[in-house]
């Protein structure tokens, strides 16, 4: 697909994100990109019989939204799933009706797949989680999967699908992390993570290649009703690159799609998804940061330090507080996902090969070993513009070590706005001022960009921007007000910091003359709109190119 668009956008407010002409009331695009800023009567004298005109009546045009993390394939997958998220659901029994619902349509022995479960909400609310005899009486005749919302925590599931791989009252507890959680009585209760959870992934029905190329789609036109014009992916496989290139090579990828190649876990397991030293093929071949084209390019490559504060694994300095777990567990203080000495290596190798690292870093120890990484390989005076993914407890002792680093962030500030970060349950109130730290992050002059992890939480923009801004959970709670930013910042998160973060602030981020013609028009100004109002605003365009890709059916065309 080639940007050839030539589109006028008038008689609306645009916002630039450009200080040097932060506001007009229309744009044109000619080619594929901006052409010209300004008032109506100036646009008007770029457009030619090949221009499309929209008249926006007051609408605003801004910079279309860059999300500098998610994934894509799982998060067009999971959208087929069973919805076992809090909200809509509020308690077991709710999670069981949807379960029974799709188990009545779903013929005897095949598989139920659900997503979205989070263990600290439920645990909270009830005192315990769904456990397998819960799932077994919504759906008896079939083998059924939970999965954790956080993705690092393990699945719940049932007594059908315990039974098809042999978990039971006699199945030997696995070595940490991996877990059997068990009742009183000692019998599996349907929670099963790490090693131990390997059989049951494998019995579960595998993706076609085709479904995969399918859930791709259904996630890209997800993200353009959502007005995004650019998603970075998080964890791209070899196979998934196919998939991209296919759809690029056919005119089939409406929206600009950036690459964090996977990376191998430790110098013990495995390498790549698929079995590969990604790292050393990549080198190898001579592909860097920034290879491809404005549709397809590779970001960099992806680690993960640490797990999730859903499932207590982000790696903490100071154990989780709430539920009692042994100091031996896991769920104690966290884990680590892979060996400090190792991925210091890795680092190194990548930053010798030209590929910046992109690492999963929640916990405040996980991010100082993340960091300890970052000083041995890289110069802070180059622009090497590593980053740490989440960040999602920066203290002040990390927040001066990335700002002296030259490091950048793409903070998940959606988590606390939807039912995942309900950290003060474990956490308790002191370290809470420090989640999502976005204030002090702007403070400490540290690049950062926002992201929601689709479909961790919702990729929707509009629920971080209301979150930023009002720090206001999905349960009504107000947490770390000092950490608020204004809407202008927000939006910027959006803009030209996720631009910086993609070594792309001369492309995009703003919508400044020369640069590409993506554009997401919302129903109102959100300067103007009460914050916590933010997440009522109507995408009406999303504009890649100077190609409208969505449109929500108000307007006048012409």
């Amino acid at each position: 697909m080639t940007d050839s668009g030539d589109l006028a956008l008038v008689d609306g407010r645009v916002l630039t994100l450009d200080p040097d002409v932060p506001d007009a009331e229309a744009i044109a695009i000619r080619g594929g990109r901006v052409a010209a800023v300004g008032t109506t009567d100036e646009v008007i004298e770029h457009v030619t019989d090949a221009t499309e005109v929209i008249d926006l009546d007051g609408r605003t045009a801004l910079p279309g939204f860059i999300d500098t993390h998610l994934h894509v394939p799982l998060a067009g997958r999971r959208m087929t799933h069973v919805n076992c998220r809090s909200p809509p659901n509020e308690s077991v029994a709710d999670v069981q009706e949807r379960i029974a619902e799709r188990a009545e349509e779903t013929p005897d022995g095949e598989w139920v797949i659900c997503s979205g479960y989070n263990l600290g909400l439920v645990w909270e609310d009830e005192g315990r989680h769904i456990d397998r005899w819960n799932i077994d009486e919504a759906a008896p005749d079939n083998p059924v999967q939970i999965n954790s919302v956080g993705g690092h925590t393990g699945s719940i599931y049932n007594s059908a699908a315990l039974s098809l791989v042999g978990i039971d009252r006699d199945t030997p507890d696995p070595e940490p992390p991996a877990v059997i959680e068990r009742d009183d009585e000692g019998r599996p209760s349907g929670l099963v993570s790490e090693e131990a959870e390997l059989p049951l992934l494998e019995a579960t029905p595998d993706e076609s290649r085709e479904e995969r190329r399918e859930s791709v789609r259904r996630a890209v036109d997800q993200l353009l009703e959502w007005g995004v014009t650019t998603a970075h992916d998080a964890k791209t496989i070899p196979s998934d690159l196919r998939i991209y290139q296919e759809l690029e090579r056919e005119g089939d990828l409406p929206i600009r799609l950036g690459m964090m190649i996977a990376g191998d876990a430790d110098e013990e397991g495995s390498l790549g998804p698929e079995g590969e030293d990604v790292l050393e093929a990549l080198s190898t071949a001579g592909v860097e940061t920034g290879f491809g084209g404005d549709r397809l390019f590779v970001v960099g490559v992806k680690y993960f330090m640490d797990g999730a504060f859903t499932g207590r694994t982000a790696a903490m300095y100071d154990p989780y507080e709430g539920e009692e777990v042994p100091e031996d567990s896991p769920r104690y203080d966290g884990l680590l996902h892979i060996s400090p000495e190792y991925f210091a290596d890795r680092v190194e190798r990548a930053h010798d090969a030209g590929l910046r690292v992109c690492v999963h870093g929640q916990g405040d120890r996980g991010i100082d070993h993340i960091l300890d990484a970052f000083e041995a390989a890289v110069d802070p005076e180059e622009d090497h513009r590593f980053r740490i993914e989440h960040a999602g407890l920066t203290k002040p002792e990390q927040l001066e070590r990335i700002a002296d680093l030259g490091a950048c962030v793409s903070s998940s500030i959606n988590f606390l706005g939807t039912d995942v970060s309900r950290n003060w349950v474990y956490w308790g109130a002191e370290r809470m001022d420090w989640t999502y730290a976005l204030g002090s992050l702007f403070e400490y002059g540290i690049p950062t960009a926002a992201n929601g992890d689709w479909p961790v939480a919702t990729g929707d923009p509009r629920l971080a921007l209301r979150t930023a801004v009002t720090r206001e959970t999905v349960t009504g709670e107000v947490v770390g007000p000092d950490q608020r930013i204004g809407i202008e910042d927000a939006l910027r998160m959006y803009g030209p910091e996720a631009a910086y973060l993609e070594f792309a602030e001369d492309e995009k981020g703003t919508l400044t003359p020369g640069k590409l013609g993506d554009v997401t028009v919302l129903s109102a100004d959100p300067r103007e709109v009460p914050p916590s109002e933010l997440t009522e605003l109507d995408v009406e365009y999303t504009v890649v190119g100077g190609e409208v890709m969505y449109e929500r059916g108000w307007g006048v065309r012409y």
